[in-house]
């Protein structure tokens, strides 16, 4: 079997459980890759350079974005991905470092199971209706104002009809996996991660109402910039960011690739879930 690695240097300086994860894959006599451009090549026993074709599954070592980083890797989109919580929350990374041995172990066994994660697709348009980027989202994807002050002015449309103007300092579309993540601090639900949903949540809107709306997985979710609003910002994942003029729109939709999420015997969402969240904002 072959793993792809995706370390996260500055989680792991001296590069201590990334060793400790090949000499785990090695014992089970599998080969790991990590691409050269991650972190400074070192010398070590079992371990290839370069992008692998078709890696058995994906292992990232660090936090959440992390996780989200490495859904960037070429044509490994759908591989099956698990990671090593190098981080204070780990919402995506379900396996802790102590525990690196035994989960290589049930990997090779195939004492797994998989979950199929939802992504959202986002499409940038100009004023005047021409597309000028795409991308995809595992997480969410937010039209949110720049270093301004300033509050930007959002309509809101789902499925081309049009819901409300929201002014204030943007919107967040998220997967109910983004639900545990910038949708969450914005007052938005905790949604189970098998759910097909679309999350719409408001980033402190000026009005007297502040709720979030949620939408069957496949919406077709628009958030404009009024014509009389400030340039804005489309963040993607925390990852990607693409300016947006006055007068612009984000289209999100339902992506045809989702992630292949990996799941111990033991996995319990909701019984994981008060741990994590007193962990959130902490320092390691």
């Amino acid at each position: 079997m072959l793993f792809a690695l995706y370390p996260n240097i500055k989680r792991d300086p001296e590069l201590k459980w990334t060793k400790r994860l090949i000499d785990a894959i090695e014992s089970q006599d599998c080969l790991a890759c990590i691409d050269s451009g991650l972190i400074p090549h070192f010398e070590y026993s079992n371990l290839q350079w370069g992008r692998p074709c078709k890696p058995d599954f994906v292992v990232s070592l660090g936090g959440d974005g992390t996780f989200l980083s490495s859904m960037a890797l070429p044509g490994l989109e759908e591989t099956p991905r698990a990671g090593v919580n190098l981080g204070t929350v780990g919402f995506l990374q379900e396996i802790m470092p102590e525990q690196i041995e035994e989960r290589v172990e049930n990997l090779c066994a195939g004492n797994y199971r998989l979950q199929r994660r939802t992504m959202f697709k986002a499409d940038c348009y100009d004023k005047y209706g021409k597309l000028f980027a795409q991308t995809e989202a595992l997480n969410d994807v937010i039209l949110i104002r720049g270093a301004t002050s300033r509050i930007i002015k959002i309509d809101l449309f789902i499925n081309e009809g049009k819901v409300e103007r929201i002014p204030g300092d943007g919107v967040i579309v998220s997967t109910a996996t983004g639900s545990t993540a910038y949708s969450l601090s914005c007052g938005g639900p905790i949604v189970h991660p098998d759910l097909d949903i679309m999350l719409i949540t408001p980033i402190c809107p000026h009005t007297l109402h502040n709720r979030s709306y949620i939408t069957d997985s496949s919406s077709n979710v628009r958030l404009q910039l009024a014509e009389n609003s400030r340039s804005a910002t489309v963040s993607v994942d925390g990852r990607i960011e693409i300016p947006l003029r006055k007068g612009g729109y984000v289209v999100v939709y339902l992506s045809d690739k989702s992630v292949s999420y990996i799941l111990f015997d033991e996995y319990d969402f909701y019984e994981t879930l008060p741990l994590k969240i007193q962990k959130r904002g902490t320092s390691q």
